[in-house]
């Protein structure tokens, strides 16, 4: 799970800001103990509010960027890293990721700056009583500064020293090795599942691959899928995906819809002139799903395209009802406020643009003079607790 996030000079961010999963003595199992035995509990579902071009879809491609970044060359080799920097200057970015994997802490630390990667470092702390933090990898550039000696004794430096500047090491690592505690690493990104990218959503069957390929490799999901959608009044029995290969050698995908008609027959639709919810609904679903098998992450901009509140309610209410004892996160942004209603004070974010054009971000429970018990939609909506939009029309 991830437990916080720091970055900084990434999209509309360009001062360091921190987003923090973490808190304590929460009795809803909407929280997962954290296993590394410092008695912090972390949200499994998170929230980001705020006014149009306030930053909340930067927040989301922030996770779908560290995805692309450590999964990078295992997906295929791009020689521009996905991200802007604020405004494209070019100073370096910085991020710092700090997750756990059952019970072992890991701090993961980039810089890059002109698409060349200055820095990138990860530390684990094992779970046993009194274990210090210790170094796995510290490379610079090309260069790699240190290597653990527990984990890479059979890892030939000679290999390792020809990696490109703008390639992460845990991919590159992944894809010539066997070696345990990278493939951790590398599985723990790849479970981040999202609708998001560097140029935009990605609810499209050109651009959800991923999910398309999950439909068709695996009955069990798109079976779940299809009852899931049953249950949702859109006249939707259920959905074919036909995968074909050109006489030019070019893949083609077709997804169709399947609707009742009459006698015990079905029509098929091009999902196309399938409705914006209905769409939205087919390419959630898979990541959402696959994220509580794997107890993966997924990230979600705007949530609620296309989908009635109702809609956006009650799959926010069965993630959590299904993640009661795993420990999958859902991290979202919104403009479908309900969820407040339910979420507590540490599991809502606003964003907002300060007075230079710098996105910030901020946990509900840092507003001064904040209570728990308070009516957290009726008091965002008042204005009181920023993050709202100034619309002068």
């Amino acid at each position: 799970m991830i437990r916080k996030v720091k970055f900084s000079n990434f999209y509309s961010f360009k001062e360091e800001q921190e987003i923090n999963f973490l808190t304590n003595k929460k009795k809803s199992y909407s929280y997962s103990n954290s296993e590394t035995k410092d008695g912090q509990q972390i949200t499994k579902v998170a929230g980001f509010i705020g006014g149009n071009a306030s930053g909340k879809t930067n927040v989301m491609r922030l996770f779908s960027f560290l995805n692309f970044f450590v999964c990078g060359e295992k997906r295929g080799p791009n020689p521009d890293v996905a991200f802007k920097t604020f405004f494209n200057n070019k100073e370096k970015s910085d991020f710092n990721v700090e997750f756990e994997i059952e019970g072992d802490l890991y701090n993961y630390e980039i810089e890059i700056k002109d698409n060349v990667i200055l820095k990138e470092r990860i530390t684990e702390r094992k779970k046993m009583d009194y274990a210090r933090s210790e170094e796995i990898f510290f490379r610079s550039r090309k260069e790699i500064k240190s290597f653990s000696a527990e984990y890479f004794k059979d890892v030939p430096m000679n290999s390792v020293n020809v990696i490109r500047e703008d390639i992460s090491l845990i991919a590159f690592l992944k894809t010539s090795y066997d070696i345990a505690i990278i493939n951790k690493i590398f599985d723990f990104f790849f479970n981040i599942y999202t609708n998001i990218n560097e140029r935009g959503a990605i609810n499209t069957p050109l651009h959800a691959v991923r999910n398309i390929d999950a439909y068709l490799n695996d009955n069990d999901l798109k079976a779940k899928t299809e009852n899931f959608i049953k249950k949702f009044d859109i006249g939707l029995e259920g959905f074919d995906i036909e995968k074909e290969i050109t006489p030019d050698n070019k893949t083609t995908i077709s997804i169709f819809g399947i609707h009742k008609a009459e006698n015990n027959k079905t029509h098929k639709l091009l999902f196309d002139y399938e409705s914006r919810g209905t769409q939205t609904l087919l390419f959630i679903l898979a990541p959402l799903f696959n994220a509580l098998k794997s107890g993966g992450i997924v990230i979600l901009d705007e949530i609620e395209t296309g989908l009635h509140p109702e809609a956006v309610k009650k799959i926010v209410n069965f993630f959590i009802d299904e993640n009661e004892k795993g420990k999958a996160q859902l991290i979202f942004s919104s403009h479908s406020l309900d969820f407040m209603k339910k979420f507590d004070m540490q599991q809502i974010f606003l964003t907002e643009k300060n007075d230079v054009g710098g996105s910030i971000t901020y946990r509900l429970d840092k507003v001064e003079g904040m209570r728990p018990d308070e009516n957290f939609l009726a008091k965002y909506m008042s204005g009181a607790y920023g993050s709202f939009p100034n619309i002068k029309v």
